[in-house]
């Protein structure tokens, strides 16, 4: 069974192609078989070698510069739920980088459809946790078209160091019910400024996350 990550949040600039590229290089560097689905319908328009590119997602754009060494899917598609299953089965895992619910809310709907594991990319603060409620409302609303409930868990990244209010969303977004995973993505110039480069995952919070997501499909496989 090929797993489905979909990586996703309601606006830009969460930290959801940082994520999604990291953690497809961490389960890289694990030895799994690994895709990266840009579903991402682009817009940017930049020069790559003096060369104009338009209409890539930022994992598109990323893999112009640094090539990744594992398949590069471009698949802004709202039937991504229909056509992701038989295009990754070749896979262990395909990682989704899905665009902004606010900006194409068919696409992240179907990228969210497809997952058998939806990642919320989110950093602890109130802002952004709050920002978590209309794409919890629908998971909920696409559950019972799904074969079983959308299992999610949130990533919370962009941690600022000694922070105490890192701990404090992550306690009370798991008394709220949330699977919240131990890693913690700090805020940090290594994955800010990672975006177009050649990336090692290994020994990072990523590969946590990771393997903490590995963990919770086997047991629930």
């Amino acid at each position: 069974m090929t797993h489905i990550w979909t990586v996703t949040n309601l606006k830009p600039g969460t930290g959801k192609t940082t994520s999604a590229v990291w953690l497809a290089y961490a389960l890289h560097e694990l030895g799994k078989r690994v895709a990266l689905a840009d579903a991402d319908p682009g817009g940017t328009r930049l020069k790559i070698g003096g060369k104009k590119v338009e209409e890539l997602g930022r994992a598109g754009i990323w893999n112009n510069l640094h090539p990744f060494p594992f398949p590069y899917l471009s698949l802004p598609s709202s039937s991504l739920h229909q056509v992701l299953p038989a295009i990754g089965a070749d896979y262990d895992v395909v990682v989704v980088d899905s665009p902004p619910l606010e900006d194409a809310q068919g696409i992240a709907t179907s990228a969210i459809r497809a997952a058998t594991m939806v990642i919320l990319s989110v950093a602890p603060t109130a802002g952004e946790i709050s920002g978590m409620g209309p794409v919890l409302e629908v998971i909920q609303d696409i559950n019972p078209l799904r074969a079983e409930p959308a299992r999610t868990a949130v990533l919370l990244n962009r941690c600022v160091a000694g922070a105490a209010s890192t701990g404090v969303f992550a306690q009370q977004l798991t008394e709220d019910g949330h699977t919240v995973l131990g890693a913690r993505i700090p805020r940090q110039e290594v994955y800010a400024q990672s975006h177009g480069a050649k990336v090692k995952a290994a020994g990072t919070p990523f590969q946590g996350a990771a393997l903490e997501i590995l963990a919770m499909e086997s047991r629930t496989a």
